[in-house]
C-alpha cells in the first residue's frame, strides 16, 4: 500500500510503529502513575522516535547496493543511527533527575528513558519478541521492585554539630561518640573549628545510619551536657551552616 509515495507496509513500517506506540506507552503509563514529570507522552515519543530513525536508516541502506556499500566503501550504516540514539537521549534523561539536599529523584525515571529508546531501536530491526518480552521484564521490575525497596529501611546521611566550651572539647567528643553508637550511628567523619576568642570549639559528626529515627532526645541528651551551648542537626553542616537549631 502506497501513500505519497511511501509503501506503509514496507519492512513492516506501520506494525513497528503501532507496537512502539503500545509498548513505549506500557512504560510511559507506569512513570505517569507515579507522578513523574517525563511520563506517558515523553516515554511514546522517544520510543517512537527512535523507531522511526531506525526505519529510516534502514530504508535508505535498502536503496544502495549490497546493503549500503558502493565500490567496497560503506555509505550508510544503521549500527551507527542506533549508536547516536544511544549516546543522544543521555540529554533527556538528564533532565529528569533533580537533588533536593541529599535526596535525588528521577534516576528511575532517566533509566526507563534510556530503555523506551533502546526498545525504539529494538522494534526497528524487526525484534518483535526481543521487544515484547523485555517490556514485560521492565514493568515487573518497576512494579515488583518497587514493593520490595519499601521494605527496605534507607540509608540516610546526617550531620550533628556542637558548639561547646574548649575545655570540655575532649571528654565531650569521647562521651558522644559513645552515645551516637548506642544509638546505631556510624561517624563516616568527624570535623573541628576552634574559636580561640570565644574560648569555644565546634564539632562536627558526620553520621550515617539507616532509616528514619526520632532524634529529639538524644539531641536533648547532647544539649544537656556540661559545657554545650548549640546543638545543630541536619545536612551538609560544615557547609550551609545546619538548618535545624536546638
Amino acid at each position: 500500500m502506497e501513500i505519497f509515495g511511501m509503501e506503509l507496509f514496507k519492512d513492516g513500517a506501520v506494525y513497528k510503529l503501532l507496537l512502539a506506540l503500545v509498548l513505549g506507552g506500557l512504560v510511559g503509563l507506569e512513570r505517569e502513575w507515579h507522578g513523574r514529570a517525563a511520563g506517558l507522552r515523553t516515554h511514546v515519543l522517544v520510543c517512537l522516535g527512535a523507531t522511526i530513525l531506525l526505519i529510516a536508516a534502514r530504508s535508505a541502506s535498502e536503496t544502495f547496493a549490497n546493503d549500503g556499500v558502493i565500490n567496497g566503501h560503506l555509505v550508510l550504516d544503521p549500527n551507527r543511527i542506533s549508536a547516536g540514539i544511544v549516546t543522544g537521549i543521555g540529554f533527556l534523561g538528564a533532565g529528569a533527575i533533580l537533588r533536593m539536599g541529599d535526596l535525588i529523584r528521577g534516576l528511575t525515571t532517566a533509566a526507563c528513558i534510556w530503555f523506551v529508546a533502546a526498545l525504539g531501536i529494538i522494534i526497528g530491526n524487526g525484534l518483535y519478541v526481543l521487544a515484547v518480552i523485555s517490556t514485560l521484564l521492565v514493568l515487573l521490575v518497576l512494579v515488583l521492585f518497587n514493593m520490595i525497596e519499601h521494605t527496605i529501611p534507607p540509608v540516610v546521611y546526617r550531620s550533628l554539630g556542637v558548639t561547646i566550651a574548649a575545655k570540655e572539647r575532649d571528654e565531650f567528643e569521647v562521651w558522644c561518640r559513645k552515645r551516637l553508637a548506642a544509638n546505631r550511628m556510624r561517624i563516616q567523619e568527624t570535623l573541628l573549628r576552634i574559636d580561640s576568642a570565644k574560648g569555644q570549639s565546634e564539632v562536627i559528626f558526620q553520621v550515617r545510619l539507616r532509616g528514619s529515627r526520632r532524634t529529639g532526645t538524644l539531641i536533648e541528651e547532647i544539649g544537656a551536657h556540661p559545657g554545650v551551648r548549640q546543638v545543630r542537626w541536619g545536612q551538609g553542616l560544615e557547609r550551609a551552616g545546619g538548618d535545624i537549631r536546638w
